[in-house]
């Protein structure tokens, strides 16, 4: 018969303990790159536009603090990972140069050392992620081991919540990032496509947290990867043709 921990388990709550330090780390990370992006000089894209970029930032690092979630770590991968389009020609044009560039410098090696970073930053929230999601429980899990000991929900499971929220953030990135192309050389053009990109990182960071751990909202989490991922498109692509 499987023995069935409990959520009073000392390991179990050792590793709750563990996951709420990883989120801080994370939203202090976070919080860093929203005052890099903010402070950037009159070359790294508009004002209005860094500061939408900021705001995502900053948003991001307010989700980490406020509860542990597993979930999130996999919006902490996702926003690493797509932070590399910062080191695209077109991309750094149209959303602002990359706000590791402010300490790394900026030239052909200091940006593969800046894209390096992000990898690793991405490989490591991806890897806590796939084994802190153990927390929200594994009843609804499959392929494991009969041996393995059941685990309880250890900390309260909000995918639904977060799955819901991924899908709103896609579509209104994919409409933000659309907005832009009438909107030509207006100044709100730029803050438009920032917030597209934004909103497109959250669609598809929700959506694969959501996804990836025990949801009744997996349509959802997934409609949310997929127009993240459309919307995300759109932005650069967008950015290819913006005037200036």
């Amino acid at each position: 018969m499987t023995k069935t921990l409990t959520a009073d388990n000392p390991n179990l709550q050792a590793a709750a303990g563990r996951l709420r330090r990883i989120q801080w780390t994370w939203a202090a990370l976070f919080l860093a790159m929203a005052v890099l992006t903010f402070a950037g000089g009159s070359g790294d894209g508009p004002l209005p536009g860094r500061a939408v970029l900021a705001a995502a930032w900053l948003a991001g690092a307010g989700l980490l603090a406020a509860a542990p979630q597993p979930a999130l770590l996999a919006l902490v991968t996702v926003a690493w990972a797509l932070s590399l389009v910062f080191l695209l020609p077109g991309g750094a044009g149209a959303l602002g140069s990359d706000p590791l560039g402010v300490i790394l410098g900026g030239s052909p090696v200091e940006a593969w050392a800046a894209a390096l970073v992000r990898v690793i930053l991405a490989l490591t929230a991806w890897n806590q992620f796939l084994f802190y999601r153990m927390l929200y429980g594994t009843a609804a899990a499959t392929g494991l081991e009969a041996s393995l000991p059941a685990i309880p929900e250890v900390v309260p499971n909000r995918t639904d919540a977060l799955a819901s929220w991924g899908r709103f953030c896609g579509l209104a990135g994919l409409l933000a990032a659309w907005a832009a192309i009438p909107l030509g050389d207006h100044p709100l053009a730029s803050p438009a496509l920032n917030l597209g990109w934004a909103l497109a990182v959250f669609g598809i960071g929700l959506g694969v947290g959501a996804a990836f751990s025990p949801t009744t909202r997996r349509g959802a989490a997934l409609t949310g990867i997929g127009a993240g991922a459309m919307a995300f498109l759109s932005a650069l692509l967008v950015a290819r043709v913006m005037p200036g």
